[in-house]
């Protein structure tokens, strides 16, 4: 459960914490988990949501083995994901890579409708597309899925 938020500014270095301090001295014994982000938008973040919270939840649970959604991603990513390349200095090669999480959201959407053919296609998993998931009968699902995507806590990024 949310139990606060608020502002950490910083300027010249120096973070101005006292808003945090105030919210964190007011809570109870336990443990806590907390998130900081800044304000810059983030043009893909709700297909991410999509992707993890409805997606490669939905795939994990109807493949045989239950693969990690984690690993569902990477597999994607690889196969769908444009290929980036850096040249860097003292290597002889061009480094490789993939930055699905990072792309524009047209990217993103066009990733996420070849993940829904690519289960359809290959495993016979029916899965429904942004637009069906706004669908009153769908929203529940995927609240249900988004919100289990924060279960493990996990305090890097």
């Amino acid at each position: 459960m949310i139990r606060s938020k608020g502002i950490v500014e910083v300027h010249e270095g120096y973070a101005d914490t006292s808003e945090l301090e105030e919210a964190v001295d007011i809570l109870p014994d336990g443990e806590y988990g907390y998130l900081l982000f800044d304000k810059n938008k983030n043009r893909s973040l709700p297909q991410l949501k999509f992707l993890f919270g409805y997606l490669l939840k939905t795939l994990s649970e109807e493949l045989e083995g239950n693969p990690d959604p984690e690993a569902l991603y990477s597999y994607f990513e690889e196969l769908y994901a444009p290929i980036h390349r850096c040249k860097i200095p003292g290597e002889a090669n061009v480094f490789e890579y993939f930055d699905l999480k990072n792309e524009p959201a047209t990217e993103m959407d066009y990733v996420i409708e070849k993940i829904i053919h690519h289960a359809k296609t290959e495993w016979g998993i029916d899965l429904l597309s942004r637009e069906g998931i706004k669908a009153a009968e769908a929203a529940e699902l995927y609240a249900g899925a988004y919100a289990d995507t924060w279960k493990n806590y996990q305090r890097k990024v």
